[in-house]
């Protein structure tokens, strides 16, 4: 059969690789010649991947391989062909020389459309030397799914408890990429006498937001002491993420251990620090002075502090002062050097509790 149309192949390259692609895989290679001489051979292009899995405009790439069938050489063109809805799309480079029985390479690079669904676009190579032409296609299927998605989390994440006592966890839901939608909650709690109850299921996320949820975990008085991992998952049907919860069971102890975690700090202003602090000991923790040092020793210092209250497992705001922030405070230092906080500078936050322990953070603005 000849053709003497390049126009009229790649039509029919067009109509084979979207019928026949569905059954072989997307791959049909053939050549055909307007002479009677012996077969010149041919090509077959492959893709890998053939199919890929994405997300709304991401970049992904597939490698296009040119392999010579029977003893086939020459410069193979490439092209792109879109069955149906067009993306973007490009080849790089357009033309490979393929030796005889060997392969050449090219790249297909594939941004996804900002609509999910099922994209195809199809490869055709043709080559044609001495008025005989060789051609093959490949597919590759895209699969765009939304970028709109969700995360879970949970403060604590974190709880050392005895026989017997309820402690409370919140999980919270947020929106990323402008996800909406209800997220259903589920728990995987061990067996052993643990159980956790109450908190709003499903939570609605809305568009940029959060929701929360609180959680009521208890042991009973047979609880065996030891170390246990609960697992909260959200899911909306079609996506799914999981949050872990360590619960540390321990005997009920007249005696008080103070353990402070710094979870977070934040500068407000030049004379204005923020320590997020948890609970992590077995009794309330009161704070009751502070002192706050730069890389040279100055130092701000404030015996008088009322200071907050934290809670077994909660996480309490610490407010450091310094300079004017703080007409009750002491400074120790070289003068005028040490007045407010400086960006890229770090500092040493030591508290103490109200039973005279102390602990210490670094800091850096």
């Amino acid at each position: 059969m000849a053709y003497t149309s390049l126009i009229h192949l790649k039509t029919l390259l067009m109509v084979l690789t979207a019928a026949g692609g569905t059954v072989t895989g997307g791959v049909l290679a053939n050549s055909y010649v307007n002479s009677v001489n012996r077969d010149p051979g041919s090509f077959l292009i492959t893709l890998n991947p053939s199919t890929m899995w994405t997300v709304q405009g991401a970049s992904s790439t597939s490698t296009i391989t040119v392999t010579s069938i029977n003893g086939f050489s020459g410069t193979v063109t490439l092209s792109l062909y879109f069955p149906g809805t067009a993306f973007t799309a490009s080849i790089g480079p357009t033309s490979v020389s393929v030796p005889s029985n060997s392969i050449a390479e090219s790249t297909l690079s594939v941004t996804a459309p900002d609509t999910p669904g099922s994209y195809t676009v199809v490869v055709i190579g043709v080559s044609s030397s001495h008025g005989k032409t060789s051609y093959s296609s490949s597919m590759l299927i895209v699969q765009v799914a939304s970028s709109q998605d969700f995360t879970i989390t949970s403060m604590p994440t974190r709880i050392t408890t005895t026989t017997g006592a309820t402690n409370t966890t919140t999980v919270i839901v947020t929106s990323i990429n402008g996800y909406t939608g209800n997220v259903s909650l589920t728990v995987t709690a061990p067996f052993g006498f643990i159980t956790v109850t109450g908190g709003e299921n499903p939570l609605t996320i809305a568009s940029g937001g959060a929701a929360s949820s609180t959680l009521a975990i208890t042991t009973s008085t047979n609880t065996a002491k030891g170390n246990y991992s609960m697992i909260i998952t959200g899911s909306d049907g079609s996506r799914s993420h999981s949050t872990t919860i360590s619960l540390q069971v321990v005997d009920p102890i007249p005696a008080i251990i103070e353990s402070l975690v710094l979870n977070g700090y934040h500068f407000n202003n030049s004379t204005s620090l923020t320590l997020y602090l948890q609970n992590a000991g077995n009794g309330t923790i009161t704070l009751q002075s502070y002192v706050i040092r730069d890389s040279s020793g100055n130092a701000w210092s404030l015996s008088s502090w009322i200071g907050p209250s934290i809670e077994v497992n909660a996480v309490g705001s610490a407010n450091i002062m310094i300079g004017s922030s703080c007409p009750g405070c002491i400074y120790n230092g070289i003068a005028g050097l040490f007045l407010q906080y400086q960006q890229g500078q770090t500092y040493t936050v030591t508290v103490t509790t109200s039973r005279d322990n102390q602990f210490t953070f670094t800091v850096t603005d």
